[in-house]
C-alpha cells in the first residue's frame, strides 16, 4: 500500500462521481447516446439501463481506487487508477447504450412519428451577446505576468529552475534565455487564445434544439452564455496558476509549503464552479426550470413521461443515430458545423467529418499537452 497513491485515488473518485451524474444531465430525448422520443425517458428499459450503469460505474470506481492504492509503485498508481476508471466507465456506458438501442429498434419507437429538425433563426439574427468582459481577467493576468517578467529579466539568475518535485523542491535547471524565462507567459497566451476562441465558436455554433421542448431556444441561450462565462473564468484561473509558477521560477517567491496548494487552487476552484454550473443547467440547459414548464417540457434524463400529445404520436426529433459512432463520436459530412453538443455529458465535441475539425483537435490536444508539461515542470 502506498500513501503516496492518494493523488490517484482522488481523481478516480471525482471521475466516478461525474460519470454517475452524467445520465441525469442529458436531455430526455437522448439516452446513453441514443436518440429516443422524449417520453421514452421513463421507459422501464431505460430505467433499468440507468440502474445497470450506476451499479457498473460504482463497482468500477471501487476497483479503480483499490488499484491505485495497491499499485506496485507510486509512479504506477495514477495511470493504473485512471485506466481502470475510464475503461470500466466506458464499458458500463456501452452496455447501457446497447440495452436502450435494442429496445428502440425492437419496439420501433419512431414508427409512425413525424421526424423533424428544429432551427430558430433568431439565434443567428439576434444571438446572445458574447461575454467579452469575462475574458478581461485572463488578459490582464497574462499581460501582468509578461510585465513582471520583463522587469525581472535582467535580475533573474543565470540558471532557472525547469522542474520541481511534488513538494515544490527544484530538481533540475536550465540556462536563462527568452524561451526558458517566458515559457509560462507564452503558454498563458496560447491557452487564453484557445479558450476564448473555442468559447466564442461554441456560443455561435449549431444549436441542438429539442423538437419536443417548447422552451428549447430559451434553454439554449442561457446554457451557452453560462458555459462561455465558466470557460473564460477557467482561462483566468489557469493563467493565475501559471503566474504563481512564473514567480517561483523567477525567484520572486518560494516554491515549497503552501505555495503548492496556491498553485493548484485557482484551477481546482474554477473546475469545481464549471461542474456546479454543468449540473445546474444540464446539457443544452435541459435541467433548467421555467414557470411555464409542464411535465414533458425538457427535463433531465432521469424521468418524465411526456405530454399526452407526445405519447399519442406527434412530432419528434429526427433519428440521427447514424451520425454518432457509439453515441460519442460525431461524423456528418453534410453538417457544416465544426462544434456540436455532446450526446453523453455536458459541453461540445467536434464533427470529425469536417476538415477543420482535425486542426481544432490537434490544437486543443497540443495546448493541453503543453499545459500539462509546463504545469508539471514548474
Amino acid at each position: 500500500m502506498h500513501t503516496s497513491a492518494l493523488p490517484a485515488v482522488l481523481p478516480a473518485l471525482l471521475i466516478g462521481s461525474l460519470s454517475l451524474l452524467t445520465p441525469v444531465l442529458t436531455p430526455p430525448s437522448v439516452q446513453f447516446g441514443v436518440r429516443v422520443p422524449a417520453e421514452r425517458a421513463g421507459d422501464p428499459v431505460v430505467t433499468a439501463a440507468r440502474r445497470t450503469y450506476r451499479i457498473g460505474v460504482g463497482a468500477v470506481t471501487v476497483v479503480a481506487v483499490l488499484a491505485g492504492w495497491f499499485a506496485a509503485s507510486s509512479q504506477a498508481a495514477i495511470p493504473t487508477a485512471l485506466l481502470v476508471e475510464f475503461g470500466g466507465s466506458l464499458a458500463a456506458y456501452l452496455v447501457a447504450r446497447s440495452h436502450v438501442a435494442d429496445a428502440k429498434r425492437d419496439g420501433r419507437w419512431f414508427q409512425g412519428r413525424t421526424q423533424v429538425t428544429v432551427t430558430d433563426t433568431t439565434l443567428r439574427t439576434r444571438p446572445e451577446p458574447f461575454p467579452w468582459l469575462w475574458a478581461l481577467p485572463a488578459a490582464v493576468i497574462t499581460v501582468g505576468t509578461a510585465i513582471v517578467g520583463a522587469v525581472r529579466y535582467p535580475r533573474m539568475p543565470n540558471r532557472l529552475v525547469s522542474h520541481y518535485d511534488g513538494g515544490g523542491h527544484p530538481t533540475s535547471y536550465t540556462d536563462k534565455n527568452f524561451g526558458s524565462a517566458f515559457a509560462l507567459v507564452l503558454a498563458q497566451i496560447g491557452i487564453t487564445a484557445l479558450i476564448v476562441a473555442v468559447s466564442w465558436a461554441t456560443a455561435r455554433g449549431k444549436a441542438q434544439l429539442d423538437a419536443q421542448d417548447p422552451h428549447a431556444t430559451r434553454r439554449h441561450r442561457r446554457f451557452v452564455t453560462a458555459m462561455a462565462r465558466c470557460l473564460l473564468v477557467l482561462a483566468a484561473a489557469v493563467d493565475l496558476s501559471m503566474l504563481f509558477g512564473a514567480l517561483a521560477m523567477w525567484k520572486l517567491t518560494g516554491s515549497t509549503g503552501v505555495f503548492v496548494v496556491l498553485l493548484l487552487a485557482p484551477i481546482v476552484l474554477a473546475t469545481a464552479g464549471l461542474i456546479v454550473v454543468s449540473v445546474r443547467f444540464g446539457q443544452g440547459g435541459s435541467r433548467l426550470r421555467f414557470a411555464e414548464d409542464t411535465p414533458g417540457d425538457g427535463g433531465s434524463g432521469d424521468g418524465g413521461s411526456g405530454s399526452t400529445a407526445s405519447q399519442a404520436g406527434g412530432t419528434v426529433n429526427r433519428d440521427d443515430d447514424r451520425f454518432w459512432k457509439l453515441g460519442i463520436f460525431y461524423a456528418n459530412r453534410e453538417d457544416p458545423s465544426v462544434f456540436v453538443q455532446k450526446r453523453f455529458g455536458v459541453g461540445w465535441t467536434i464533427n470529425f467529418a469536417r476538415p477543420a475539425a482535425a486542426g481544432v483537435f490537434v490544437g486543443i490536444l497540443g495546448i493541453g499537452l503543453l499545459f500539462g508539461t509546463l504545469l508539471g515542470s514548474h
